[in-house]
C-alpha cells in the first residue's frame, strides 16, 4: 500500500511535464541560472551503502527536492537495498505542498476531512526536517550541504535474524552533501553522506549518483 501510495504521488507531481515542449529538457540555453521557490527536482540513484547489518551492498534511491526559496529546499529520498530501506516523511509532505501552492487541479472538488487536512498539514511540516542549502559555484553548478533529523531506517542481516548490533528499525539522522551540474533540465547529483541512528548510535556512510530532472515554476 504505502508503494502504491508513493508512485501515485510522483505520477501526480510529474503529470505536470505535459505544460513543457520535450525540446525544453535538450535546450543548452534553459540551463539554470538561479532558483526560484517551486522549482522540482525528481531524480534517481544508484547506490553503495556502507556499514550496514550486511556489511557494504548496493541499492537505489529516489528523490525529490523542492526549492522554498533560491537557495534553501526542502527534501526527501527513498533508499532500498536487500533487507534495508530508509525514507522520510517528505515523501508525502513535498508532493502534497507542490499540489497545494501552484501544482494542484484547482477545480475545488474531493473536500478534505478534518483528518485529512491535519494529516496532510502535518507531512508538509515534517518535511522541513530535511534542509539543504543551495550554493551556486557556477551559473550551472551548485554545492548543497543537508540535514536531516527524522530519517526513518529499516536495516536487517540477510535472512530472518537481525544483526544484534544494530537496531532493526528505527530513527535516524544524516548529514551529507551533494553537488548539482545542470544539462539543461537535466541534473547529475554525486553525493556522500553520514548517517547514524538514534537506536544504535552506529555511524554508516553512503555515496551515490542522482540523475533528475528540473521542474521550473511556471
Amino acid at each position: 500500500m504505502k508503494s502504491r501510495s508513493l508512485v501515485f504521488w510522483f505520477i501526480l507531481i510529474t503529470s505536470n511535464l505535459a505544460g513543457y515542449s520535450q525540446f525544453e529538457f535538450y535546450d543548452p540555453e534553459a540551463t539554470k541560472t538561479q532558483h526560484h521557490a517551486g522549482d522540482f527536482i525528481i531524480s534517481a540513484s544508484p547506490d553503495v551503502l556502507f556499514n550496514t547489518p550486511n556489511g557494504t551492498q548496493f541499492a537505489g534511491g529516489l528523490k525529490i527536492k523542492a526549492f522554498i526559496s533560491k537557495r534553501i529546499s526542502v527534501e526527501s529520498d527513498i533508499v532500498f537495498g536487500r533487507d534495508y530501506v530508509h525514507a522520510g516523511p517528505g515523501l508525502i509532505g513535498i508532493p502534497v505542498g507542490l499540489l497545494t501552492f501552484g501544482y494542484g487541479s484547482g477545480d475545488g472538488e474531493g473536500a478534505q476531512s478534518l483528518e485529512e487536512f491535519l494529516f496532510y498539514l502535518g507531512a508538509i511540516v515534517l518535511s522541513f526536517e530535511h534542509m539543504a542549502y543551495n550554493i551556486p559555484l557556477q551559473k550551472n553548478v551548485d554545492i548543497s550541504p543537508y540535514v536531516s533529523l527524522l530519517r526513518f531506517k529499516s536495516a536487517y542481516e540477510n535472512g530472518n535474524d537481525s544483526n544484534p548490533a544494530f537496531a532493526g528499525e528505527q530513527v535516524s539522522f544524516a548529514a551529507g552533501i551533494e553537488v548539482e551540474k545542470y544539462f539543461g533540465r537535466f541534473v547529475l547529483s554525486p553525493y556522500a553522506e553520514f548517517n547514524v541512528g538514534y537506536t544504535d548510535h552506529l555511524a554508516g556512510y553512503n555515496v551515490g549518483v542522482y540523475c533528475g530532472i528540473l521542474f521550473p515554476v511556471k
